[in-house]
Protein backbone atom coordinates (compact mmCIF):
# COMPACT_ATOMS: atom_id res chain seq x y z
CA UNK A 1 0.00 0.00 0.00
CA UNK A 2 1.60 3.43 -0.71
CA UNK A 3 2.20 6.01 1.64
CA UNK A 4 -0.88 8.12 1.55
CA UNK A 5 -1.10 11.73 2.31
CA UNK A 6 -2.62 12.29 6.05
CA UNK A 7 -5.77 13.54 4.65
CA UNK A 8 -6.29 10.23 2.31
CA UNK A 9 -5.14 8.47 4.99
CA UNK A 10 -8.13 9.52 7.48
CA UNK A 11 -10.41 8.93 4.51
CA UNK A 12 -9.34 5.32 3.98
CA UNK A 13 -9.56 4.86 7.56
CA UNK A 14 -13.08 5.98 8.25
CA UNK A 15 -14.16 3.47 5.55
CA UNK A 16 -12.01 1.04 6.38
CA UNK A 17 -13.54 1.18 10.03
CA UNK A 18 -17.02 1.73 9.13
CA UNK A 19 -16.47 -1.56 6.31
CA UNK A 20 -15.57 -3.41 9.99
CA UNK A 21 -17.97 -2.62 12.15
CA UNK A 22 -21.28 -3.25 9.78
CA UNK A 23 -18.95 -6.75 8.72
CA UNK A 24 -18.99 -7.55 12.15
CA UNK A 25 -15.82 -9.22 12.45
CA UNK A 26 -11.85 -8.31 12.07
CA UNK A 27 -10.42 -7.68 9.16
CA UNK A 28 -7.98 -6.18 6.79
CA UNK A 29 -9.29 -4.27 3.59
CA UNK A 30 -6.81 -5.23 1.09
CA UNK A 31 -4.53 -3.04 -1.30
CA UNK A 32 -7.39 -3.43 -3.97
CA UNK A 33 -9.82 -1.93 -1.57
CA UNK A 34 -7.62 0.40 -1.35
CA UNK A 35 -7.64 1.46 -4.97
CA UNK A 36 -11.39 1.77 -4.74
CA UNK A 37 -11.21 4.21 -2.00
CA UNK A 38 -8.11 6.48 -3.81
CA UNK A 39 -10.41 6.53 -6.58
CA UNK A 40 -13.15 7.47 -4.54
CA UNK A 41 -10.96 10.40 -2.87
CA UNK A 42 -9.21 11.60 -6.18
CA UNK A 43 -13.04 12.18 -7.89
CA UNK A 44 -14.30 13.96 -3.85
CA UNK A 45 -16.69 11.23 -3.19
CA UNK A 46 -17.92 12.20 0.21
CA UNK A 47 -16.61 9.99 3.02
CA UNK A 48 -20.10 10.45 4.96
CA UNK A 49 -21.75 9.27 1.33
CA UNK A 50 -19.56 6.45 1.26
CA UNK A 51 -20.38 5.12 5.26
CA UNK A 52 -24.20 5.84 4.38
CA UNK A 53 -23.61 3.65 1.05
CA UNK A 54 -21.96 0.89 2.86
CA UNK A 55 -24.65 1.38 5.68
CA UNK A 56 -27.46 0.87 3.22
CA UNK A 57 -25.97 -2.57 1.35
CA UNK A 58 -25.21 -4.19 4.23
CA UNK A 59 -29.08 -3.57 5.93
CA UNK A 60 -30.50 -4.58 2.52
CA UNK A 61 -27.94 -7.59 3.18
CA UNK A 62 -29.47 -8.10 6.70
CA UNK A 63 -33.64 -7.96 5.25
CA UNK A 64 -32.67 -10.58 2.63
CA UNK A 65 -31.21 -13.09 5.26
CA UNK A 66 -28.68 -13.30 3.66
CA UNK A 67 -25.80 -15.05 5.03
CA UNK A 68 -21.52 -15.37 4.99
CA UNK A 69 -19.00 -12.36 5.52
CA UNK A 70 -18.57 -9.91 2.87
CA UNK A 71 -14.82 -10.39 1.90
CA UNK A 72 -14.15 -7.08 -0.12
CA UNK A 73 -15.06 -3.30 -0.27
CA UNK A 74 -15.30 -3.64 -4.41
CA UNK A 75 -19.17 -5.64 -3.29
CA UNK A 76 -20.38 -2.05 -2.31
CA UNK A 77 -18.74 -0.40 -5.18
CA UNK A 78 -22.02 -0.16 -7.08
CA UNK A 79 -24.07 1.32 -4.41
CA UNK A 80 -21.29 4.07 -3.56
CA UNK A 81 -21.30 5.17 -7.33
CA UNK A 82 -25.29 5.44 -7.27
CA UNK A 83 -25.27 7.13 -4.29
CA UNK A 84 -22.62 9.90 -5.82
CA UNK A 85 -24.69 9.88 -9.16
CA UNK A 86 -27.48 10.75 -7.49
CA UNK A 87 -26.09 13.59 -5.43
CA UNK A 88 -24.61 15.47 -8.27
CA UNK A 89 -27.23 14.99 -10.21
CA UNK A 90 -29.59 16.66 -6.99
CA UNK A 91 -27.33 18.74 -6.40
CA UNK A 92 -26.53 20.26 -10.29
CA UNK A 93 -30.47 20.15 -11.08
CA UNK A 94 -30.84 18.46 -14.06
CA UNK A 95 -30.11 14.77 -16.26
CA UNK A 96 -27.28 13.59 -15.45
CA UNK A 97 -24.40 14.03 -18.22
CA UNK A 98 -21.69 11.58 -20.25
CA UNK A 99 -19.56 12.45 -16.66
CA UNK A 100 -22.43 10.07 -14.52
CA UNK A 101 -23.48 7.77 -17.23
CA UNK A 102 -21.42 4.65 -16.94
CA UNK A 103 -19.72 4.22 -19.91
CA UNK A 104 -19.24 0.32 -19.36
CA UNK A 105 -17.32 0.04 -22.67
CA UNK A 106 -14.77 2.20 -22.30
CA UNK A 107 -14.41 1.46 -18.73
CA UNK A 108 -13.94 -2.34 -20.02
CA UNK A 109 -11.26 -0.96 -22.76
CA UNK A 110 -8.92 0.69 -20.22
CA UNK A 111 -9.22 -2.20 -18.39
CA UNK A 112 -7.70 -4.69 -21.01
CA UNK A 113 -5.23 -1.38 -21.73
CA UNK A 114 -3.62 -1.73 -18.27
CA UNK A 115 -2.65 -5.50 -18.75
CA UNK A 116 1.08 -5.67 -18.78
CA UNK A 117 2.50 -6.15 -21.82
CA UNK A 118 4.52 -9.54 -20.27
CA UNK A 119 1.29 -11.00 -19.27
CA UNK A 120 1.07 -14.31 -20.41
CA UNK A 121 -1.74 -15.10 -23.08
CA UNK A 122 -2.29 -10.94 -22.90
CA UNK A 123 -4.19 -11.00 -26.00
CA UNK A 124 -6.94 -13.18 -24.66
CA UNK A 125 -7.25 -11.85 -21.63
CA UNK A 126 -8.04 -8.50 -22.88
CA UNK A 127 -10.56 -9.80 -25.80
CA UNK A 128 -12.55 -11.54 -22.62
CA UNK A 129 -11.99 -7.88 -20.42
CA UNK A 130 -13.50 -6.36 -23.52
CA UNK A 131 -16.35 -9.00 -23.71
CA UNK A 132 -17.58 -8.74 -20.55
CA UNK A 133 -20.99 -7.17 -21.05
CA UNK A 134 -22.44 -3.85 -21.76
CA UNK A 135 -24.39 -3.68 -18.74
CA UNK A 136 -22.71 -2.62 -15.92
CA UNK A 137 -23.72 -5.19 -13.50
CA UNK A 138 -23.64 -8.32 -15.35
CA UNK A 139 -20.47 -6.66 -16.48
CA UNK A 140 -18.67 -6.08 -13.03
CA UNK A 141 -20.06 -10.06 -11.98
CA UNK A 142 -17.93 -11.29 -15.23
CA UNK A 143 -15.25 -8.81 -14.23
CA UNK A 144 -14.98 -10.65 -10.71
CA UNK A 145 -14.79 -13.76 -11.62
CA UNK A 146 -12.23 -12.65 -14.70
CA UNK A 147 -9.83 -11.36 -12.28
CA UNK A 148 -10.20 -14.56 -9.87
CA UNK A 149 -9.29 -16.50 -12.85
CA UNK A 150 -6.55 -13.96 -13.57
CA UNK A 151 -4.58 -14.15 -9.84
CA UNK A 152 -5.22 -17.91 -9.95
CA UNK A 153 -3.44 -18.54 -13.29
CA UNK A 154 -0.54 -15.54 -12.05
CA UNK A 155 -0.15 -17.33 -8.44
CA UNK A 156 0.11 -20.61 -9.82
CA UNK A 157 3.04 -19.37 -12.62
CA UNK A 158 4.88 -18.10 -9.01
CA UNK A 159 8.46 -19.90 -8.46
CA UNK A 160 8.09 -21.31 -5.03
CA UNK A 161 10.66 -19.01 -3.57
CA UNK A 162 8.59 -15.84 -5.11
CA UNK A 163 5.80 -17.13 -3.53
CA UNK A 164 7.49 -17.53 -0.17
CA UNK A 165 8.53 -14.23 -0.48
CA UNK A 166 5.12 -12.76 -0.63
CA UNK A 167 3.85 -14.62 1.90
CA UNK A 168 7.14 -13.32 4.24
CA UNK A 169 5.56 -9.60 3.09
CA UNK A 170 2.26 -10.39 4.33
CA UNK A 171 3.46 -11.37 7.80
CA UNK A 172 6.29 -8.78 8.38
CA UNK A 173 2.78 -6.09 7.43
CA UNK A 174 1.19 -7.79 10.25
CA UNK A 175 3.85 -8.14 12.81
CA UNK A 176 3.43 -4.48 12.80
CA UNK A 177 -0.41 -4.22 13.48
CA UNK A 178 0.81 -6.37 17.07
CA UNK A 179 0.37 -9.78 18.04
CA UNK A 180 -3.54 -9.22 19.20
CA UNK A 181 -4.85 -8.19 15.79
CA UNK A 182 -2.40 -10.41 13.95
CA UNK A 183 -3.98 -13.08 15.22
CA UNK A 184 -7.19 -12.04 14.91
CA UNK A 185 -6.51 -12.35 10.91
CA UNK A 186 -7.88 -15.87 9.28
CA UNK A 187 -5.67 -17.43 7.09
CA UNK A 188 -8.52 -16.69 4.14
CA UNK A 189 -7.62 -13.11 4.93
CA UNK A 190 -4.20 -13.63 4.62
CA UNK A 191 -4.15 -15.54 0.87
CA UNK A 192 -6.27 -12.53 -0.18
CA UNK A 193 -3.54 -9.95 0.88
CA UNK A 194 -1.08 -12.26 -0.67
CA UNK A 195 -3.20 -12.54 -3.75
CA UNK A 196 -2.65 -8.50 -3.66
CA UNK A 197 0.68 -8.42 -2.91
CA UNK A 198 1.10 -10.68 -6.04
CA UNK A 199 -0.96 -8.18 -8.16
CA UNK A 200 1.15 -5.17 -7.36
CA UNK A 201 3.94 -6.50 -8.09
CA UNK A 202 3.26 -7.78 -11.64
CA UNK A 203 1.39 -4.97 -12.24
CA UNK A 204 -1.83 -6.32 -13.09
CA UNK A 205 -5.35 -4.16 -12.47
CA UNK A 206 -7.94 -4.80 -10.11
CA UNK A 207 -10.38 -5.87 -12.89
CA UNK A 208 -14.11 -3.84 -11.71
CA UNK A 209 -15.52 -1.26 -13.69
CA UNK A 210 -15.34 1.18 -9.97
CA UNK A 211 -11.31 0.63 -10.27
CA UNK A 212 -9.19 3.58 -10.29
CA UNK A 213 -7.88 1.56 -13.36
CA UNK A 214 -11.23 1.57 -15.55
CA UNK A 215 -11.74 5.76 -14.87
Amino acid sequence: MPEPASEELLYFRAIEDAFIRLRGAPFLLSPGDWRLAQGWYARGVPVELVGAALEEVFARRAERGESGKVQSLRYCAAAVEEAWRTRRELSGGRAPDDDYRLDVARRLERLAQRLPATLARRGGWRRRIRAAGVEARSAETALAELDRELMDSHLASLEPAVRAALEAEVEASLARLGPELAAAVAAADRERLVRENARRAAGLPLLSLFSPDAL
